[in-house]
């Protein structure tokens, strides 16, 4: 189970000084979070950003898992509900990039 916790602990620097991100993935798609810095939706600690990714093409799937968005990325997601959507998609298993 992927707590908040857990996508702080697996985080790592963004290309965007003071910005965190962490990739969670299985064969078929990618989650990108990301926050912590502006420029970047979400604090990174109880609000994030999301994308997701179709791993075989590189393509936004971010709508097909969250069709409360209206973008390629949720801004602003709430850690509770972000931690609710990933543990739906990788139930299967996932690895941590």
């Amino acid at each position: 189970m992927i707590t908040v916790e857990n996508i702080i602990e697996w985080s790592k620097p963004h290309q965007l000084d003071g910005g965190k991100m962490t990739r969670i993935f299985n064969e078929e798609v990618e989650a990108s979070i990301v926050g912590g810095r502006s420029g970047l939706y979400g604090d990174f600690e109880k609000d994030f950003e999301l994308a997701i990714f179709d791993r075989k093409n590189d393509e936004f799937v971010t709508k097909f898992f969250y069709s409360e968005g209206s973008d390629d990325v949720v801004g602003y997601m709430r850690g509770e509900d972000l931690t609710d959507l990933l543990n739906k998609i990788f139930r299967k298993g996932f690895q941590v990039r």
